[in-house]
């Protein structure tokens, strides 16, 4: 049950960040930050495996 919760709050987080992106930014502009909004969520999942891992 945690487990989705976290997923949960991750997907709207990431899609969140990704409409303010492409909003700021416009289509070009999103295409340039794509790889960042990726990286962000990467790094979510890493420090969620770390906080899990304890």
């Amino acid at each position: 049950m945690l487990d989705a919760l976290f997923g949960l709050i991750f997907d709207v987080v990431l899609s969140a960040v990704g409409t303010a992106v492409a909003k700021l930014f416009g289509v070009e502009g999103a295409a340039d930050f794509g790889p960042v909004v990726v990286g962000l969520g990467l790094i979510g999942f890493g420090v969620a495996a770390a906080v899990w891992g304890h």
